[in-house]
């Protein structure tokens, strides 16, 4: 247990660091330190890949029943598709604010979550798939997340005609309406899906439905939430901050939901 923990804590201090050599980059853009940035940055995911897999080897099953799994796993995944993102699409900054929010999921997962409570009862693959599919979700809104600060940071420095370095490596506000939406497109279905297989597992394990329980009914709520981002969003005429705003609404409710409401929770693991 001391070597994912040694692991843990190398990859808090690592993390730190590659975080502040991509905003030294923006400021002052150098090849060395962007190199040095994204190599920092691959330790990271190969510490996280890690730690995943001490816990796969101590628990013996896929490392996804616990709130520090899950949230691991958010943030091997944010990672992931950061690193993704920025080789094949070229979305400038994107790895500097994905990755805050992932540095964050990271030092409260290394601080908060380590002794949290295990789910006990489980039903072939259906509380797998219930909550990969969450983790799913989670990660698409939370990089919706990320394009709406970009946008609302964006949208900050073209009303106060700031021509800064910021200004300039941010893409237009009209690209990240459009990543915003999109990653939004892929989670909505997706936490559909983590609902309708976690109410399944409900009745074949537990014999009771758990959209009664506090988790899955506030679940419910932001489902809708993000589902009313979505009509809105294809209509014309209703204005594209406020759309903004209403996404870092909906990724804020997600974020209580998971870290309080679940402790109110009698099925959920609790931190």
């Amino acid at each position: 247990m001391w070597v994912s923990r040694v692991i843990l804590d190398g990859l808090v201090v690592v993390y730190a660091l590659s975080l502040v050599l991509l905003f030294i980059d923006v400021v002052q853009p150098r090849r060395t330190v962007n190199r040095t940035a994204l190599v920092l940055l691959f330790l990271v995911f190969v510490a996280e890949t890690a730690v995943l897999l001490v816990r796969l080897r101590i628990s013996g099953s896929v490392p996804v029943y616990t709130p520090f799994d899950v949230m691991m796993l958010v943030s091997w995944l944010i990672l992931l598709v950061a690193l993704v993102v920025n080789a094949f699409f070229r979305i400038d900054l994107v790895l500097f604010f994905a990755n805050t929010v992932g540095f964050a999921i990271v030092v409260f997962d290394a601080f908060a979550a380590p002794n949290a409570s295990m789910y006990q009862a489980r039903e072939g693959d259906i509380l797998a798939m219930h909550i990969a599919s969450a983790v799913i979700s989670y990660t698409a809104f939370a990089f919706a997340f990320v394009f709406a600060v970009m946008y609302l940071v964006q949208e900050r420095f073209l009303r106060e005609k700031q021509w800064n370095r910021w200004y300039i490596r941010l893409p237009s506000l009209e690209r990240l309406d459009t990543y915003g939406f999109r990653s939004i497109v892929v989670g909505f279905p997706s936490l559909l899906i983590s609902i309708m297989l976690g109410v399944i597992w409900g009745q074949l394990t537990l014999h009771r439905f758990l959209l009664f329980d506090p988790k899955p009914i506030v679940t419910c709520g932001l489902w809708v939430m993000y589902g009313i981002y979505l009509v809105l969003r294809m209509r014309h005429g209703f204005g594209a901050q406020r759309l903004i705003w209403w996404n870092v609404v909906c990724f804020a409710l997600l974020v209580v939901n998971f870290v309080v409401v679940g402790n109110f929770s009698v099925v959920h693991p609790k931190f």
